[in-house]
Order: C-alpha cells, then structure tokens, then sequence
C-alpha cells in the first residue's frame, strides 16, 4: 500500500510539473508576443517596408516572420490552421501592416492554445522540424518561445534604429 502512495504522489506530482512547465512556457511567449504586437503597432506603416540593409527582413518581413512561426510550431504540434490561413500564399495574403496585426494576434493565441491543449503524456513525443537534430513536444514549445524573444530583439533594434522606443520604456 505505501508503494502505491508512493507512485501515485510521484504521478500527481509529475502532471502538475507537466502542466506548470506549459504554463510557463505559454506565459513566456505571451510576454513577449505582447511586446511584438506592441512594438508592431507602435511602427508607422510607412516603415514597414524599412531594412537596416539590402538583404535583410524588413520590419514587414519580420512580422511576418513571427506570423508564420507560430503558425509552423502550432502546426507542427499538432493544431488545425484557422480557416482562411494557407501557409503557402500566406506573404502575400498579409502585405500590410493592417493585415499583419490581427495575424499576429491570432497566429499568437493558436500557440498559446495548442501547447495549453497538450496531453502530458505527449511532451517526450518525437517532432519532425525541417532542420537537423531530433525535437521532442518540449524542445519545440521552447524554440516557439525563444523565436519570439529572438524576433522582440530585433524588432527593437529596428525600431530604435528609426527613433521609435518600445511602448513599454517610455
């Protein structure tokens, strides 16, 4: 009997670290998605087009960027697109900044819901990525939260580039 209290606390407390690291990680790339939307919509739309250099994405090209990451990563782990979202002609249906935003919005809550909605038991599973090296449901959640940070950097130096301070420093 004291073997199976034992397992069973080990069990209760492996779902609750489960569950706990899943709100973790969505309250992170929540964090910084706010941040992108803001700073996304603090960007005049006729900077949009702007890029440090020949080459590189341009504000538009990084806002997009984030759009079709979380997209990728909800997809990847497991979630339905929404209606009127096709990955293949997605560029051009968002080219602008009016377009860009309310993705952005929606791209963000497809994340944040797909790796809210994930069985524990599924966070050891195998994931497919099409870059080198072997993924688990964990490994990916992260790279979806460190994409975002990486992205919020640089959509800072963009806008600080073209006099524009984040929202949230003034």
């Amino acid at each position: 009997m004291k073997k199976l209290l034992i397992i069973g606390a080990v069990m209760i407390s492996t779902a609750i670290n489960a569950q706990n690291f899943q709100t973790e990680v969505t309250n992170m790339i929540a964090f910084a998605s706010n941040r992108v939307s803001q700073l996304a919509e603090a960007i005049p739309a006729d900077k949009y087009n702007w890029s440090p250099e020949e080459g590189v994405r341009s504000v538009s090209g990084v806002v997009f960027h984030v759009v079709s990451a979380n997209y990728f990563f909800a997809s990847t782990l497991g979630a339905k697109l929404p209606d009127g979202v096709n990955m293949e002609t997605l560029e051009q249906d968002l080219n602008s900044k009016e377009k860009l935003l309310p993705a952005l919005k929606q791209s963000t809550e497809l994340i944040i819901a797909t790796i809210k909605g994930l069985p524990d038991n599924t966070l050891t599973n195998k994931v497919s990525f099409p870059f080198p090296g072997e993924y688990t449901t964990t490994s990916a959640m992260l790279i979806a939260q460190g994409h975002c940070n990486e992205h919020l950097g640089q959509l800072i130096a963009y806008g600080r580039m073209n006099g524009i301070k984040p929202p949230w420093s003034e």
